[in-house]
């Protein structure tokens, strides 16, 4: 299933499978505009203040004011005014894609193509996108990294993992934040009236936070919290 003789054993979810990230935020954005959401991008928010009985964001070109605010921006928090700051620490991930792969000894590697992680302690994962590439991660900051040595990395894995499989060319690298929490548990909590917060994805950020973003939105149209995965909680430090 792995395509690997160096993994002994391992755990098979069939529930589970791979996502691209930026396509699914882009099918979000596109299911929020099309019945009339707005969108304001490269618009950091600089503060929130009370206004009457709303809630005034503020950026450097502007402000909206709204009954309800969400805060969803998890690793990506750096202000101090926002308390989401308080209830994480930043982890970093990196990976590369190869150009798509091709042989027999390619085709050995996840066909069926699941996501695998490896769960040492520095644990680090291996998938097969549809134009069949590869794709290695890893914890760690790859930003500000030579492209050498994140090749170099990869290339150390591709040949503990896959020996057969032979050079392999390198196209892409990214890397990302990861929020921490020290209980490894997602926070969500309520710290002023109308002002809902959530952190700590812990890596996971894909799945739960469409679990959470469809509870806020039952909670904000009802008043009903029956749907949020955890009870709000006041916001208390990690």
């Amino acid at each position: 299933m792995t395509g690997t003789s160096q993994r002994h054993a391992a755990l098979l979810d069939k529930r589970t499978g791979t996502i691209n990230p930026c396509a699914y935020t882009r099918g979000l954005a596109s299911a929020a505009v099309d019945p009339g959401a707005s969108l304001y991008c490269q618009s950091p928010v600089t503060g929130i203040e009370r206004q009457e009985d709303r809630w005034r964001v503020v950026t450097q070109d502007g402000s909206v004011t709204a009954s309800k605010v969400v805060t969803a921006i998890n690793a990506y928090t750096e202000d101090d005014w926002n308390q989401v700051r308080q209830h994480f620490f930043t982890g970093h991930y990196y990976q590369l894609a190869s150009a798509p792969l091709t042989g027999e000894a390619a085709d050995t590697i996840l066909p069926e193509k699941q996501g695998a992680w490896d769960t040492r302690k520095v644990l680090s994962s291996i998938r097969r996108d549809k134009a069949d590439r590869l794709l290695l991660g890893s914890l760690g900051k790859g930003e500000g990294k030579p492209l050498a040595y994140l090749t170099r990395w990869a290339n150390t894995i591709k040949d503990h993992y896959f020996p057969g499989l032979g050079n392999v060319r390198w196209e892409y690298t990214w890397t990302g934040k990861v929020a921490f929490t020290l209980d490894h548990t997602l926070r969500i909590f309520e710290p002023a009236p109308g002002i809902l917060s959530a952190t700590g994805y812990n890596g996971r950020g894909i799945t739960t936070s469409t679990v959470v973003g469809q509870g806020f939105a039952h909670y904000i149209a009802n008043e009903d919290d029956s749907l949020l995965p955890l009870p709000l909680s006041q916001p208390r430090p990690t």
